[in-house]
């Protein structure tokens, strides 16, 4: 309570701790030594000038911040992409921003910005990545076979198989993005192109249309079967089949 004139035997602060008048070896924030004591006990920081010589001082232990995680520089990066990969699952391009990310990795709110510009930059880089990705799976499935119509059904079963598994990704790469991923899509369509030109040299496809004309036909045909299988389409008409059933079904339309 407070004496006369104001001058209070206490300190208003939250309980625990007290400490009793010359008790306080250093102000400031940290562990002290209390004098006749071994004990070492938190003390938040207050200002000799605003103590009287005869005030009790009652502080509460103060409660230490949560440690922050290092990263090296390029470690960080990764740890950014893969971080956001996991938001991006959870809730979609519009259901994370960079300060939950950085939460997410335990670091400073600043960290993601070492590495993109903005959300937008971030999101940029993801699709690049998922196309980077996509364009090695496809250029496995056209090396796995040297029979054209064969290596049309694997691409189609790659592109299906990759939806399947990198929805999240998968469901951003398509939308209006920077130049960077419009550079890594160009080279990832390039692989289908290949394919259906060889598939015109061996009279699987039409020899005198423009390769990436019906590259295109293909293309939007796989990408149909891919997000119509995603969001269960197929399920909820009960016309659905195994992923290699349903390529083979679609380019027997479009084949010889």
């Amino acid at each position: 309570g407070r004496g006369d004139g104001g001058r209070g035997r206490g300190l208003p602060v939250q309980g625990g701790v007290g400490l009793g008048r010359g008790e306080l070896g250093e102000v400031g924030l940290g562990w002290v030594e209390t004098t006749g004591s071994s004990d070492a006990r938190a003390v938040h920081i207050v200002s000799g000038r605003n103590i009287w010589p005869d005030v009790t001082v009652v502080n509460m232990p103060s409660t230490p911040r949560p440690s922050r995680t290092s990263y090296h520089h390029g470690a960080l990066r990764e740890a950014l992409l893969g971080g956001a990969r996991e938001l991006l699952a959870e809730g979609g391009a519009d259901g994370f921003s960079l300060s939950a990310l950085a939460r997410r990795l335990g670091v400073s709110t600043a960290a993601p910005y070492r590495h993109f510009a903005d959300k937008d930059a971030l999101v940029d880089e993801l699709c690049a990545e998922g196309y980077r990705e996509f364009g090695a799976a496809l250029t496995q499935a056209a090396g796995s076979t040297t029979d054209a119509r064969q290596r049309l059904d694997a691409l189609g079963v790659a592109y299906l198989r990759f939806a399947r598994e990198h929805p999240a990704v998968f469901g951003i790469m398509f939308t209006d993005r920077g130049p960077a991923v419009l550079a890594s899509g160009e080279s990832t369509y390039d692989v289908l192109v290949d394919a259906v030109a060889a598939a015109q040299d061996a009279g699987v496809l039409p020899p005198g249309a423009d390769p990436r004309v019906l590259a295109r036909t293909v293309w939007a045909t796989l990408h149909g079967l891919a997000v119509l299988g995603r969001r269960g389409g197929f399920t909820k008409l009960s016309i659905d089949d195994d992923e290699a059933r349903l390529v083979a079904d679609a380019l027997a339309l479009l084949t010889r």
